[in-house]
């Protein structure tokens, strides 16, 4: 419950720091997705779907700072989580590969949801244009801000780390 509690305040915390520090963008106005970062970090540590409960309430978070309908980043969050969370099975976290490659993939799935979400319900949302030069900046910027993210968070792993108290036998 508690790495729940902490993932959840840091990666809202980053959702603040996107939508104020970074409100201009880094390159081309595009913004990364600190939150998906750290939310993909709290999901790749933690194999009992704690990522995913603390990915879906920071997408209800970015909901209600957002103008998007209620539910559509929990939604492109919790997917997200759950793309960690498999991939903490099959693979050993490294400084450099697996961060940059669960950034990237991950901006690919919300893509890819989101389209879908658009095509479904012709909504007024945000969608990703997949083949555009702002999602292949977007693409680079969210993996290369997963490995620093990774790398900072990793000081601090044992407070996203779900570790429940053991029974003494």
């Amino acid at each position: 419950m508690k790495s729940i509690f902490i993932s959840s305040i840091v990666a809202t915390l980053m959702l603040f720091i996107q939508s104020t520090w970074l409100s201009r963008g880094i390159i081309m106005g595009i913004i990364p997705d600190l939150a998906l970062g750290v939310l993909l970090f709290c999901s790749f540590i933690n194999r009992e779907g704690q990522g995913i409960i603390a990915s879906f309430l920071v997408g209800i978070a970015a909901d209600i700072l957002s103008a998007s309908p209620l539910g559509y980043y929990a939604f492109l969050y919790t997917s997200c989580g759950y793309f960690a969370t498999l991939i903490s099975y099959v693979t050993e976290k490294d400084i450099f590969i697996v961060p940059f490659l669960l950034g990237a993939g991950a901006t690919i799935i919300m893509a890819l949801l989101s389209k879908v979400i658009y095509l479904l319900f012709s909504a007024g949302i945000h969608y990703y244009h997949i083949f555009s030069m702002e999602f292949g900046i977007e693409l680079m910027l969210n993996g290369l801000f997963t490995i620093l993210l990774f790398f900072l968070l990793s000081f601090i792993r044992q407070l996203f780390e779900h570790n429940p108290k053991k029974a003494m036998p």
